[in-house]
């Protein structure tokens, strides 16, 4: 693989790295939440994908909003059920129930699907567009737009509706926002419910050309993690752009470096972010 195929296929990939990232954003950006199980809700909304189509026949693109849907419910579930105790102090039980979250849907996807890894049987996603000496997928390029749209209509959301404005002032001040009427916890639910259904859209286009098991949404989360980091906490496009780099990063170092080791550079990435910029590209520095 030449670089420039390194390049194109890291951005096409990096799209939907930035999408599942943005989710992860929100929920810390807003309400301060470290969702750890953030991978287990993309890893299910993989299997959404992956049973619309192999069980019913249903297009690819067409099982996005059952994606979306149940990504909505299971992060209105995690948020009334054990979150909402936590909103504002991303503290030592936080992490840990987060982490439990995710360790408890991951076995309970093992037994429902089984361990192995299963793939996508379509025509349509092993079909490749050529580009002189480059070429990608036809659900690489799908999956990369459909991240691309979501990723504008979630910033469009939060900066252009009276919702958005709202969810911007809660995350800003939650008391000032209570003072003047805002219904912190409605908005705080709200949210944690668009990341997570955000996470499972991620997933239902990632399954159209990379392989679902239960434990590849810990496989994931660091990637998320960096991203965030990256683009800045909070930050909806810096999520995005952040999962750009982190999908360029990787496939530059798979094939200038070798594969086993292409995450090493995005952890050194993470490092430089922290000591020197860790706000991020797209945050403030007075963030929390």
């Amino acid at each position: 693989m030449n670089l420039a195929q390194a390049l194109l296929s890291g951005l096409l990939i990096g799209g939907v790295y930035g999408l599942f990232s943005i989710g992860f954003s929100l929920a810390f950006g807003v309400m301060r939440i470290v969702n750890f199980a953030h991978g287990g809700v993309v890893m299910l909304g993989m299997y959404v994908g992956l049973y619309a189509f192999d069980a019913s026949g249903i297009d690819l693109l067409v099982s996005i909003p059952a994606a979306l849907i149940a990504g909505g419910l299971l992060g209105a579930t995690l948020y009334v059920t054990f979150y909402a105790r936590f909103v504002g102090k991303a503290t030592l039980q936080q992490l840990l129930l987060a982490i439990a979250l995710g360790l408890i849907i991951q076995v309970l996807a093992q037994m429902a699907f089984g361990p192995n890894a299963q793939s996508i049987r379509s025509a349509w996603g092993s079909q490749y567009l050529i580009i002189g000496t480059m070429f990608a997928s036809y659900a690489q390029i799908a999956a990369f737009g459909v991240a691309v749209v979501a990723t504008l209509a979630v910033e469009a959301l939060l900066h252009g509706t009276r919702w958005g404005h709202a969810v911007r002032a809660v995350a800003d001040d939650a008391e000032a926002a209570g003072i003047v009427g805002l219904d912190a916890q409605r908005i705080n639910l709200g949210a944690f419910s668009l990341s997570c259904a955000l996470a499972a859209l991620a997933g239902s286009v990632l399954v159209t050309y990379y392989p679902v098991s239960p434990p590849v949404g810990f496989g994931l989360m660091p990637i998320a993690l960096i991203a965030t980091v990256i683009g800045g906490l909070g930050s909806v496009k810096g999520a995005f752009f952040g999962g750009l780099i982190c999908g360029v990063v990787e496939q530059v170092a798979s094939t200038a470096w070798t594969p086993a080791l292409q995450d090493v550079p995005l952890y050194a990435l993470l490092l430089i972010f922290l000591a020197v910029r860790p706000f991020g590209l797209f945050g403030r520095p007075s963030a929390h």
